[in-house]
């Protein structure tokens, strides 16, 4: 999934792996309360909007790199799945540590289709840990997956395609407006709080477009 084309792709799939309080806090409480508060306050006020914009969406664009050469290996008679990049490659977030979890710690799983592409989001004991948390399954290979997580009784997730597909562009449309059309809107508002925002999308562009188109 690199290159510029596949890079609504990227983010849409990453949104599945935030929770659904800590998404709206980040993508949507937070952001609408700074360009409140920068509209009302001035002055300094919108540079910490944009601040804030430019460092989510850092950490949105490089966390939604790891579906660019990540690779995930599963050995069905062990019950262990073993991730290449899990972090991203290429990303800043990059680990070249291959990283190794058994099924057994992992407490459910849901799976998302969008277009012709499907990802599995797993759900670990614990909220924040060092092993890939979703990843994209190819077709050929998924009801062997699905068979594996069956065997050592991992939960499958009940949604519905087409409710997890909305919710996933729902996601994907509010976090486009407020990192993306909103700041761009407000560079003509306030062109000097809007810096930050401004290194970040330039930086990031530069860095899409090495990929290709």
């Amino acid at each position: 999934m690199a290159g510029l084309r596949e890079l609504p792709w990227r983010v849409a799939f990453n949104g599945i792996d935030f929770g659904r309080v800590l998404w709206w806090s980040v993508f949507g409480v937070v952001p609408a309360a700074l360009l409140t508060f920068g509209a009302l306050a001035g002055d300094r006020a919108p540079f910490v909007y944009s601040m804030y914009c430019a460092v989510v969406l850092t950490a949105v664009l490089q966390s939604s790199e790891r579906f660019i050469g990540m690779s995930v290996a599963l050995d069905g008679d062990a019950g262990e799945l073993e991730s290449t990049y899990h972090m991203g490659d290429p990303s800043l977030f990059r680990s070249d540590e291959d990283v190794t979890i058994s099924l057994a710690d992992v407490e459910t799983v849901r799976f998302v289709t969008i277009g012709n592409r499907t990802a599995v989001r797993l759900y670990y004991e614990k909220s924040f840990v060092n092993k890939p948390s979703m990843f994209l399954v190819p077709d050929e290979v998924e009801s062997q997956f699905r068979e594996a997580l069956r065997r050592y009784d991992v939960s499958i997730s009940a949604d519905s395609a087409l409710k997890s597909a909305d919710r996933v562009w729902g996601r994907f449309a509010v976090t486009a407006l407020f990192l993306g059309a909103i700041p761009l809107g407000t560079v003509f508002v306030w062109p000097a709080g809007s810096v930050p925002f401004l290194l970040a999308v330039f930086g990031h562009a530069a860095f899409v477009l090495r990929q290709g188109w």
